[in-house]
């Protein structure tokens, strides 16, 4: 009730036609805020999803997107989890991971034997996006060599939303990537 009273207090100051009032009402009132998952400090994803190994932002495949930072984590089974990372007011990294992330589904596969150096997003040749995630490989005779991974969506919530503008209303993807058997 307090937001939808800040939100009328806000309107009625300025001459608003009946239409324009309409909208403020729904959009202020309509409907609650889907539960957020909550960015902790990085050590405590790293008890649990392993040691941070390296950093990116998120693709934006259109200009909607934003950008957000994504650490890449593997634990001590192989699996690399991309998930999403913030900077607070003192400049402290705290990252988010929705607590059904350990059975949500693999998104792609990693070279066997492969070891990640590096993590940046594939040029799209256009200002409308960052492309893909591409993670880069040392091979196991020392090559370099670029990959892109794919990445998954959550159906539950709580889900970890954007933190950058122009889009802090987005929910952020995750990364499970596995080992592939040798």
């Amino acid at each position: 009730m307090d937001t939808f009273r800040t939100c009328w207090q806000a309107t009625w100051r300025r001459p608003w036609i009946a239409a324009g009032v309409a909208v403020v009402l729904v959009g202020c009132g309509g409907r609650p805020e889907p539960p957020r998952a909550p960015y902790v400090p990085v050590a405590r994803l790293e008890a649990l999803f392993g040691p941070l190994i390296a950093v990116a932002n998120y693709p934006t495949p259109s200009q909607h997107g934003t950008g957000d930072r994504m650490g890449l984590f593997r634990d001590g089974a192989g699996t690399v989890w991309g998930l999403p990372l913030a900077i607070d007011g003192n400049g402290s990294v705290l990252g988010c991971a929705p607590p059904t992330l350990h059975a949500a589904p693999v998104t792609d596969i990693l070279p066997a034997g492969g070891e990640i150096v590096g993590a940046t997003n594939a040029p799209t040749g256009w200002r409308g996006g960052t492309g893909e995630l591409e993670l880069l490989f040392r091979d196991q005779a020392g090559e370099m060599r670029w990959r892109r991974v794919a990445s998954g969506a959550l159906v539950t919530e709580p889900m970890c939303w954007a933190q950058e503008l122009p889009s802090p209303r987005q929910r952020l993807g995750y990364y499970r990537l596995a080992r592939a058997v040798r």
